[in-house]
């Protein structure tokens, strides 16, 4: 993994040889091989893309080499950018693979508010209709979120008679709210 990479590459420069530059390089990558290797993995870099890091490092360093003073300091420090520039560019990859079309499928429309506020104008008109017991029942255990022994406490009933009371609730608001068929005549 990381030992092919740092195998320095035959450089194609002009002003220097390629032997001056690998008898340079060899030792170099030798001496700084257990810190690359430590660099990789405290980025956290995959040993697939690693050898590519280690690639770009090395371009980068060769394209420089002339101009270099601290050839050791200069290759640690721009491993350490390319392996940043890793991350920020796989960051971004992600989230320009998000499809625009795809997010518009995957979000829910939301309903406008005046829609919500006559749906509740609607069922508060429906409870009306129903009897004070059934109202009250019904308002204590979805209304408030109480369970079935706290409105059986409240109400002063036994906890079985409750839960049939809230069915009977849930079955008148049930047909008050279902469309009437008309009524034929014979």
């Amino acid at each position: 993994m990381v030992r092919a990479a740092c195998e320095p590459a035959a450089p194609a420069m002009n002003s220097l040889s390629s032997l001056a530059v690998a008898t340079e390089l060899e030792p170099l990558v030798e001496r700084l091989r257990p810190r690359l290797k430590r660099i990789l993995r405290g980025y956290g870099i995959p040993p697939h893309d690693a050898e590519d890091v280690l690639q770009e490092a090395f371009l980068a360093v060769l394209s420089k080499w002339e101009s270099i003073d601290n050839k050791e300091a200069w290759v640690i420090g721009t491993l350490r950018h390319r392996c940043a520039r890793y991350w920020r560019d796989r960051r971004s990859s992600v989230l320009e693979a998000v499809d625009s079309a795809l997010l518009d499928i995957l979000s829910r429309p939301q309903p406008a508010p005046q829609d919500r506020a006559v749906l509740f104008w609607d069922l508060e008109t429906v409870f009306e209709t129903l009897s004070a017991r059934h109202r009250a029942v019904l308002w204590l255990r979805f209304g408030l979120g109480l369970t079935t022994e706290e409105v059986a406490d409240r109400l002063g009933y036994c906890p079985a008679s409750i839960r049939k009371l809230t069915l009977r609730s849930l079955a008148r608001l049930r047909l008050a709210v279902s469309p009437q068929p008309p009524a034929t005549s014979t």
